[in-house]
């Protein structure tokens, strides 16, 4: 397992002071969205780096270029914001696979929100929640097999 988020917190701390104080927010559902990833960022930011090591394992591997690139970039945009929706969406989905509960309430929140039928995305968002969950659970299964 590698040793991922010791290094990359006070980096994920900066990021999200940075959409804080940068965002532009158009309605209630993206200020809500907006709230989830600030929340999501600081619990990445502060949480035991060996644990969400191991309960972040996959995403590291298959979605540590994207994270980094919104991270280590200038954007706070609706793409950037949809990058990080993605990688935390799939961090919920890994604990649920992994441990059979999510156990942090922004992220279990944003996986009810995003798994839920009728709730209407924005557009931003709606593409990103496909592609997020496709094949994960397999995958995970193999990589845990592997080991």
């Amino acid at each position: 397992m590698l040793a991922y988020f010791k290094q990359i917190q006070p980096d994920i701390l900066a990021y999200k002071e940075k959409l804080d104080k940068n965002n532009v927010t158009i309605d209630k559902t993206n200020l809500m969205f907006l709230n989830l990833i600030l929340n999501i960022l600081n619990f990445l930011g502060t949480e035991d780096a060996k644990k969400l090591d191991e309960q972040c394992e996959y995403n590291i591997l298959t979605m540590r270029k994207e994270f980094e690139g919104v991270i280590y970039g200038d954007a706070v945009n609706e793409k950037a914001q949809a990058i990080l929706l993605t990688f935390f969406l799939r961090i919920a989905k890994e604990m649920e696979i992994k441990y059979k509960k999510i156990e942090n309430e922004n992220l279990e929140k944003l996986y009810a929100l995003m798994t839920s039928k009728d709730f209407r995305y924005p557009s931003y968002i709606k593409d990103q929640k496909n592609f997020a969950l496709e094949s994960m659970p397999e995958n995970i299964k193999r990589m845990e097999y592997l080991k």
